[in-house]
């Protein structure tokens, strides 16, 4: 595995510090004041990381737009290398605290993969755990089981990439499947529970998947 670069964690820690200074010092300066004391000091901690979570996304993203991560493999020592870095130091320290808590009720973990950049279709719900969000997009009416996870990173070694997962519409992905990077299911398609899909599979319509690794099966 790569070693994350000193100049990554410093632009990160100096871009969190400014979030967490700025979200501490609005809470107490603009609502601290007008709440009793008995219960200040609870207000103005849980305004404090609401107003830096909503930060940190703010920023992460419009840093996604200006700078994105590349797609596909990573080269060793360049700037897309650096992006990634980034990224990482986001998910590992900030967001992926907040995913694999399972302490946000799903509509609300639904909303933060929006926000994370997660493209969900209409009447679709998600009740795994998906990391890096942007590189997912999910159609209409789908299904996403309990526990399974969507993984669109390859790390293997010195091997960094990022692959993109599509799924189509009325797919079902059961519980604790695992779905890896460059994986595409096809609208009608069913994953079973537990299967394991390997990356760069592609899952056609309405076929059926199970196992690990995951193969079709005919009924």
């Amino acid at each position: 595995m790569r070693k994350i670069t000193p100049k990554a964690v410093v632009q990160f820690v100096s871009l969190t510090g400014l979030e967490l200074t700025v979200s501490i010092g609005f809470s107490f300066g603009a609502v601290g004041p007008y709440v009793p004391g008995a219960y200040r000091g609870v207000v103005v901690i849980a305004l404090s990381v609401f107003l830096f979570y909503a930060l940190a996304i703010f920023w992460f993203r419009l840093l996604q737009k200006a700078a994105p991560v590349p797609i596909g493999d990573i080269p060793v020592q360049s700037a897309g290398e650096h992006r990634a870095f980034l990224y990482m130091l986001h998910f590992i320290l900030l967001f992926n605290p907040l995913l694999f808590s399972r302490l946000l009720p799903f509509p609300l973990l639904g909303l933060l993969l929006k926000l994370l950049g997660v493209k969900m279709g209409k009447d679709s719900y998600c009740a795994g755990i998906v990391m890096d969000p942007q590189f997912v997009n999910i159609g209409d009416n789908s299904l996403i089981g309990n526990d399974a996870m969507l993984i669109a990173h390859v790390i293997e070694g010195d091997n960094l990439s990022f692959q993109p997962i599509y799924i189509g519409n009325n797919v079902t992905v059961g519980a604790r499947a695992i779905i890896m990077a460059g994986v595409t299911i096809e609208d009608g398609a069913i994953v079973g529970v537990q299967a394991v899909v390997r990356k760069g599979s592609h899952i056609k319509r309405d076929e059926t998947w199970v196992g690990c690794p995951a193969r079709r099966v005919d009924f």
